[in-house]
C-alpha cells in the first residue's frame, strides 16, 4: 500500500490509473519460490476464504481494491465469453456491503459469488438498481 500511495503523490499525471495498474508498474518481478510439500496453506474451494465475513473485516478502500482487482482479472485474464459488469467498481462495492450486510447467515458465500448477482444481465446492460 505504501508504494501505491507514494507512486500516486509522484506521479500527479496517474491518477485515473486503477489501483491494479498501479500495482502492476510498483510491483518487483516475481520470484520463483520452491514450497516442500505438505507445506503452505491449502484450500478446497477456488475462493479461498474470501467470503462475506472477510468482506465485513476490510475497509472500503480494501473493498475498492478487491473488485477493481477481481474485475480487472475478469476482463483481461479470463477467455470470453464471461460476465460483464459496466458499472463503476464503486457501486459493485456498495452492492456487496450491503448484501453482506442483509445476509447474515450466508457470511461463507464467496464474494466473487455475491458480485454475480450484480453482474450485466445482458451484453451491455447493467443490473437492475
Amino acid at each position: 500500500m505504501d508504494r501505491i500511495s507514494k507512486f500516486y503523490k509522484s506521479h500527479p499525471e496517474g491518477i485515473d490509473l486503477s489501483i491494479v495498474e498501479v500495482w502492476q508498474k510498483v510491483e518487483d518481478a516475481p520470484k520463483a519460490m520452491s514450497s516442500a510439500e505438505g507445506q503452505g496453506e491449502t484450500w478446497k474451494n477456488p475462493h479461498w476464504y474470501l467470503n462475506g465475513d472477510w468482506w465485513s473485516q476490510l475497509g472500503e478502500t480494501e473493498q475498492l481494491g478487491f473488485v477493481e482487482g477481481y474485475l480487472w482479472c475478469l476482463r483481461t485474464q479470463i477467455q470470453a465469453p464471461t460476465e460483464n459488469y459496466s458499472l463503476p467498481a464503486s457501486s459493485y462495492r456498495r452492492r456487496i456491503s450491503a448484501f453482506v450486510m442483509a445476509n447474515p447467515k450466508l457470511g461463507k458465500e464467496p464474494v466473487a459469488v455475491t458480485l454475480r448477482r450484480y453482474k450485466d444481465h445482458d451484453a451491455g446492460t447493467a443490473p437492475l438498481k
